[in-house]
């Protein structure tokens, strides 16, 4: 995927913000693109491209499950979603959806794709979840983008350390998640 994207040279970074902001929506995972944006423009330009898509894709898929595919979203995640995560989603307060929102975004319980769907479902507005969604997906953003800087030097202590802090991550997410499903 890199490969292709730089081979639109001066035009990579639109190439790249387009498909990063539409290819999710088709449930391709989203962090593979921030990998792919710290590799091809570095931590910062990359960082900036990664939210502005994230923005549009987390956004438009909120909106086309609030106003275009509900009936179809949730047959999609009554086969996702435990009856306790689908409680959790649906039958709190906007705040507290705000809160979830942000701890989903911060500790992967649940795949992307079915938080952004889930909660176009909710009563949240789009001014919280567009905010709970920035606060929430920075760090794990930030995370992928510096494994994807370290990528041109593999074997290298920086790329380890990389490594290291994306497995730390998988594995506390897991964990979290396993505990989390359990109660």
């Amino acid at each position: 995927m890199q490969d292709f994207i730089a081979q639109f040279g001066d035009f990579a970074p639109i190439v790249f913000l387009i498909l990063a902001s539409i290819l999710p929506i088709f449930l391709f995972p989203p962090g593979i693109f921030s990998a792919i944006g710290g590799y091809l423009f570095g931590f910062t330009h990359g960082f900036i491209l990664s939210i502005i898509s994230a923005m549009i894709y987390t956004s438009a898929m909120f909106f086309i499950a609030r106003y275009f595919a509900s009936d179809y979203v949730e047959k999609y995640l009554a086969k996702k979603l435990t009856k306790k995560q689908y409680d959790t989603i649906f039958d709190i307060s906007e705040n507290k959806l705000t809160m979830f929102l942000i701890i989903y975004r911060l500790i992967p319980v649940l795949p992307n794709s079915v938080i952004c769907y889930s909660y176009g479902l909710t009563r949240i507005s789009f001014k919280k979840y567009f905010i709970g969604n920035i606060i929430g997906l920075i760090p794990g953003k930030m995370i992928w983008l510096h494994f994807g800087t370290t990528l041109n030097n593999i074997g290298s202590m920086e790329f380890l350390y990389g490594i290291i802090i994306v497995l730390a991550f998988g594995f506390i997410s897991s964990k979290v998640a396993k505990r989390f499903n359990k109660e």
